[in-house]
């Protein structure tokens, strides 16, 4: 008696992923996409606002304090911060690009301190839709 095979019953081989299966996969991609965005856009912004107090509070304050006890007054302009003063002391800053802030303006200067109690120069910058102001004074306005 010879014996013969029985065929089994065929199942259907699966080679690749249907198309539902690949737009459900896209559209969950997307989504984690856009909410990521939005989330990290604001990020950026936040980050620009600390960086432009931290620049005002931290190296241009340093810089003005330190041509302050060199030439015993305040620099007239940040700008002077670039170049050696008259007893030959300085540069104060590396470059222009310390007097930028994190929108591509110039930081503001007043010598007159009023948001400092005229103690020492106010530095900032200021949001160019908003208009906020961050500087090296206590309480932003």
């Amino acid at each position: 008696m010879l014996l013969q095979k029985i065929p089994s019953p065929r199942r259907p081989r699966r080679a690749a992923f249907t198309l539902m299966e690949m737009l459900v996969v896209v559209a969950i991609i997307v989504a984690l996409a856009g909410i990521g965005g939005y989330f990290l856009l604001g990020a950026g912004e936040d980050a620009k606002k600390s960086t432009a107090q931290a620049q005002s509070r931290g190296a241009l304050t340093s810089a003005v304090q330190t041509y302050k006890l060199k030439n015993n007054q305040w620099p007239q302009s940040l700008d002077v911060l670039l170049n050696k003063d008259a007893k030959g002391h300085g540069p104060y800053l590396e470059s222009k690009d310390a007097l930028i802030d994190p929108w591509g303006n110039p930081y503001q200067y007043n010598a007159s301190g009023p948001n400092n109690n005229g103690l020492k120069p106010d530095i900032w910058a200021a949001h160019p839709e908003t208009g906020d102001q961050f500087g090296n004074w206590s309480i932003n306005r």
